[in-house]
């Protein structure tokens, strides 16, 4: 696969011909890397849902802000599941061995999923089980709570429920959310857990397509359209 283009004012394709599509279509493989390609796709949205909302604290923008970290948090945990599932199909794969291998390896990611990711995915973030949400309101220290928040107007879709979202905050923290130390640490490593694995998946599914026979090559630009 060529190197990076030249042209800056032009993006990126890597385009599969019918010859190297076929190819890829005939390889198992290629079942996981597109699986990985959509993990990673709904990574990044949730990723940009979250960051979209900085330094703006409105009703709408907290809600948006809180969701984002929870849609990173239970999307984080099926793409580890998923990462366990290829460790066997591409055991002995040079590109595999010097990246997800080592995620799978990272004892600050494995805590991570064990305390954090796993009770988010299925408390309220996948799942909307009222017997978890009991649980979870039984064991809140809040004595009391705004239920619903919404900024001036009535523009539909801009109410925050929050006090759902504080319960599965605490379902995620696992203690007090008003323990700042560990909320921060938390993200923290949720955050770079998310880096290492959208770096290593685009040098990962880049070396997959190579194989096949995928070509990279520019982007029509816009004006190419007109």
């Amino acid at each position: 696969m060529e190197a990076p283009l030249n042209d800056k004012s032009r993006g990126r394709q890597i385009y599969g011909s019918p010859s190297a599509l076929k190819k890829a279509k005939a390889d198992k493989k290629f079942a996981y890397v597109v699986a990985l390609a959509r993990a990673i796709n709904a990574l990044n949205s949730a990723h940009s849902l979250m960051m979209s909302t900085a330094n703006r604290n409105t009703p709408e923008a907290m809600r948006d802000r809180m969701n984002g970290n929870f849609f990173v948090s239970g999307i984080l945990y099926e793409t580890l599941k998923l990462i366990r599932a290829m460790s066997g199909v591409f055991r002995d794969d040079k590109s595999f061995e010097t990246s997800f291998r080592l995620v799978l390896k990272d004892t600050s990611a494995l805590a991570l999923e064990r305390m954090h990711l796993k009770s988010a995915r299925h408390g309220g973030v996948f799942h909307f089980a009222p017997d978890r949400f009991a649980k979870a309101i039984a064991k809140t220290p809040m004595t009391e709570c705004v239920f619903t928040s919404s900024g001036p107007g009535e523009k539909r879709g801009s109410v925050h429920y929050e006090l759902a979202d504080l319960i599965t905050a605490e379902m995620m923290v696992g203690k007090r959310i008003d323990d700042e130390a560990l909320v921060n640490e938390m993200f923290v490593k949720m955050l770079d857990l998310v880096q290492k694995i959208t770096e290593h998946s685009e040098n990962f599914i880049a070396d997959q397509l190579n194989v096949w026979g995928f070509e990279v090559r520019a982007s029509q630009s816009v004006s190419d359209h007109a």
